[in-house]
């Protein structure tokens, strides 16, 4: 299944919320910097209740993994912190 295609089974109007965010995403071109973006994304959902279909968390859940699968595989950082992370994330 590609990325089109999970946008076209979703319903229309949640695949348009998730263009919306993915839009806002495309700059982003690594997925290091993509993982600080959810980083901070996800600091200000802690404190909300568990999501429903269809809600801004799901909405930026989808778009960010979409962005993930669009984005190549980086190669190994030096960084021993971010090195674990890439290959638990990648497999």
């Amino acid at each position: 299944m590609t990325i089109l295609d999970t946008e076209l089974t979703a319903p229309p109007a949640l695949a348009d919320r998730v263009a919306m965010v993915r839009a806002q995403l495309e700059p982003i071109r690594s997925r290091r910097a993509l993982v600080d973006s959810y980083r901070r994304e996800s600091l200000y959902r802690l404190a909300t209740p568990t999501p429903a279909s269809g809600s801004a968390a799901e909405v930026l859940d989808l778009a960010y993994a979409l962005r993930w699968l669009e984005l190549e595989v980086e190669a190994p950082s030096a960084d021993p912190l971010v090195a674990p992370m890439n290959g638990l994330a990648d497999e």
